[in-house]
């Protein structure tokens, strides 16, 4: 079985290997047909010199061919060439510092072209004019080689076409062109086949690569096409004009970016007058244009990978780890402050005691321990005077000072130090009044300087964390992005376009607020979703001042449904329960729910509060735990009476169906998933007691057809078993329905206990 195995192995492999030499044979047999000013073809010899070597003889020997065919009682010196240039490369192949250079290919490809061509012309006695186009043809031959070497290693490499940088792109563009070069001469009723699909291939460059792609498949087709023949050498300016121009106005669509091209080509043509060389290359454009036109947009999420130019991202991740280790820096040194002002309160409280005995403890060390007749009346022990003086607590709080009698009298006129020991229980007591007023002002100042500089750590925390996630920056996509809005009036004051570890990209815009009245978010999110090459969501919009936080994501792999409904205590106008729902730009979709302390007004303005604040912050791009920090601290200064809220957060990714459930001070949610009720109810405080409230995070997976319920706890003053019974036996796809049975039941329930608000979120994942 084995040798049968490694039989099978044996000639699937031969096979394989069979198969690629015949594909680099008919390749070599095409790119030597590509002729340049009629008469000459460098390019089979520049392949045969810039092919892998292990493909060499397959490539030397299909340019052999191809220039027989080609050139036919003249190809002698070309196949003498090519069988030089793979004597040189057998020769060198094994001294690896020389076979791997740059300069390697593009050198044995040029020498026996010009060598052979030299003897022909002295042998043949031609001038001068021969003898430039013969270095002409040799300089050829090796620009060729060293794009088509350069070509054959990315495609040899690993890397993503998503990755070439823009010298990487116009190689392989310049390879492209001449390969379509042996199609130059197919013509149909005068029409060539080869400039036909040039012209195609550079319109797709400028309408998915905008203007740089546009310039490079345009110069790269100009150059070589423009070479071909003699005359046609206008459609090097026609090409490379109509590139530039159709990349400028990608903007308006695939029409206007055809009709631009077609134009600008025709235009630089008219230099030559009206030719039927020139009225040929004018028919070949349109006939470029329809093809491109039929083309379905869908087919150009690849092409727009591969002819948008990358930038370097070497710069911008190391900003990146520079900016996320100064905001871990920054985060733990603020954080620090909070444990610094708690280390003076500590370091105060071990110096002064919080109770009063040690006020007499201190004037007993300070008199008895020097005192010469302690031998007499410390028979009791210290411990024992020490409750003696406590006595004269009662006096201290009455009158804050005691005379040389108290103490005489509760020492039964026995110390001979009574005016003394008055003075310093008097001192100490002073002392420990300030200590206490001291300590309430030191314990005023860190809650509120605390709980400030401890938000502050956590917003600076979440940025941190939110810069972790992204993995690069897609400069050119922005850059395409500002294009097209300047294109409509809108001038973006910044814009990114981000790619997170999982792939998924982001793209940030922040506009002049007056942008709104000129986009129209359905055109906006179309061609956002082209320049991106990826199906966008509509935009996520935050008025931040006098600007506009407008953040688009991918469209994600699950939609929600969502059903609301409320009930206010008494039938009143205010409701304590608040809530919002929202998506983020980023890929999920979040809910709020805060429950105010009490019913009415001051109930409703805290819940109304909370739900603002964490909403507000949590779209402008902050974490959950310091959009809490911030309502925590607003409920706190909002006014001297106690203000209290909670806070019920459901953050659900729209890509994976990861569900994380947030809570302070929050009742249980309901999931039911996979058709069995799963509870989270974990213990927490609500916002408005502590200067450091923190939220409780659970987290768990939700799929097509799985359901959330979120309540306040009007909802289940009584029990709550009977909301998992109901959800387990819904079976409709109306959401909404469940939520409003859920409502008429808790307020069922609330006739046997007091009235209360009673707010119901419910959601149903789905499937997009």
């Amino acid at each position: 079985m084995r040798a049968i195995q490694r039989n099978r192995t044996f000639s699937a492999a031969l096979s394989k290997n069979a198969a690629l030499q015949a594909i680099y044979f008919l390749a070599g047999i095409l790119v030597s047909r590509g002729a340049a000013f009629e008469s000459f073809a460098p390019f089979g010899a520049a392949y045969s010199a810039a092919v892998p070597y292990e493909n060499a003889f397959a490539a030397a020997f299909g340019s052999s061919i191809g220039y027989i065919m080609l050139l036919r009682g003249e190809s002698f010196r070309c196949v003498a060439s090519v069988v030089t240039i793979f004597a040189l490369r057998w020769l060198f192949n094994d001294i690896t510092k020389v076979s791997s250079s740059r300069l390697f290919a593009p050198l044995i490809a040029a020498a026996p072209l010009l060598c052979t061509g030299v003897v022909m012309i002295l042998a043949m006695g031609k001038g001068r004019s021969a003898l430039v186009m013969c270095l002409l043809e040799a300089m050829l031959a090796g620009v060729g080689a060293y794009f088509l070497r350069e070509t054959a290693l990315l495609a040899a490499g690993r890397r993503g076409i998503a990755t070439f940088d823009q010298q990487e792109i116009a190689c392989i563009v310049m390879s492209c062109c001449i390969f379509l070069l042996c199609a130059n001469s197919l013509t149909i009723g005068g029409i060539s086949v080869g400039r036909v699909l040039a012209v195609t291939a550079v319109m797709f460059c400028a309408y998915y690569g905008s203007v740089a792609g546009g310039c490079i498949g345009g110069t790269a087709a100009g150059v070589v096409f423009g070479l071909g023949t003699k005359d046609h050498s206008f459609v090097a300016l026609g090409y490379s004009f109509g590139g530039l121009m159709a990349g400028l106005f990608s903007y308006v669509g695939r029409i206007g970016s055809a009709a631009a091209f077609v134009l600008c080509s025709a235009v630089a043509s008219l230099k030559d007058g009206v030719t039927a060389q020139t009225a040929a290359s004018f028919y070949e454009t349109v006939i470029a244009s329809v093809i491109f036109l039929a083309v379905p947009k869908e087919a150009g999420g690849r092409i727009a990978l591969f002819v948008t130019p990358r930038t370097r991202s070497g710069e911008n991740d190391d900003l990146r780890r520079g900016v996320i280790a100064r905001l871990d820096l920054a985060s733990k040194a603020i954080a620090g402050i909070n444990d610094a002002v708690n280390s003076v309160a500590v370091k105060l409280g071990d110096y002064y005691s919080n109770e009063i005995g040690g006020v007499f403890r201190r004037s007993i060390e300070d008199n008895c321990t020097r005192c010469g007749m302690r031998a007499f009346c410390d028979r009791d022990g210290a411990e024992k005077n020490v409750e003696r003086l406590s006595a004269l607590e009662p006096i201290l709080k009455s009158a804050s000072a005691v005379d040389a009698s108290d103490v005489r009298r509760i020492f039964n006129k026995k110390c001979c130090k009574g005016g003394e020991m008055a003075d310093s229980v008097n001192e100490n007591y002073e002392s420990y009044k300030s200590f206490i007023a001291a300590k309430a002002r030191a314990a005023q100042i860190r809650g509120v300087v605390a709980g400030q500089f401890s938000g502050l750590s956590e917003i600076l925390d979440g940025l941190k964390t939110e810069f972790e996630k992204y993995e690069s920056s897609d400069d050119a996509t922005a850059e395409k992005i500002c294009a097209m809005l300047k294109a409509k009036g809108v001038f973006p004051l910044e814009c990114s376009v981000r790619l997170d570890t999982c792939g998924r990209m982001t793209a940030e815009l922040i506009l002049p607020s007056d942008s709104r009245r000129l986009l129209k978010r359905a055109d906006l999110t179309d061609e956002v979703s082209r320049l991106c090459s990826r199906r966008m969501r509509p935009p996520e919009t935050t008025q931040i001042g006098a600007k506009l936080r407008v953040t688009f994501c991918e469209s994600p792999l699950l939609d929600v449904q969502v059903g609301t409904a409320q009930h206010i205590c008494g039938d009143g106008r205010l409701c304590g329960d608040s809530f919002n729902y929202f998506t983020d730009g980023q890929g999920r979709f979040i809910t709020v729910i805060s429950d105010g302390m009490g019913t009415g007004g001051r109930a409703a303005v805290d819940g109304s509060m909370a739900v603002s604040v964490i909403s507000k912050l949590v779209r402008s791009g902050l974490g959950f735990d310091a959009a809490l920090s911030a309502a925590n601290s607003a409920l706190m200064v909002k006014s001297d009476d106690e203000s209290l809220a909670t806070a019920d957060i459901l953050s659900l990714d729209l890509f994976s169906g990861d569900a994380e459930i947030m809570k302070a001070g929050a009742p249980v949610t309901f999931f039911r998933k996979s058709g069995k009720i799963v509870r989270v109810e974990p213990l927490s405080l609500p916002a408005g007691i502590l200067t450091d409230v923190k939220l409780t995070h659970d987290e768990l997976s939700l799929s097509d057809g799985d359901l959330i319920i979120m309540v306040s706890d009007g909802a289940i003053a009584v029990s709550d078993e009977w909301i998992g019974a109901m959800m387990r036996d819904f079976e409709g796809d109306d959401i909404q329905q469940l939520v409003n049975d859920i409502i008429d039941e808790a307020m069922i329930g609330s006739h046997f206990t007091r009235d209360d608000d009673i707010t119901v979120v419910g959601v149903r994942v789905m499937d997009r």
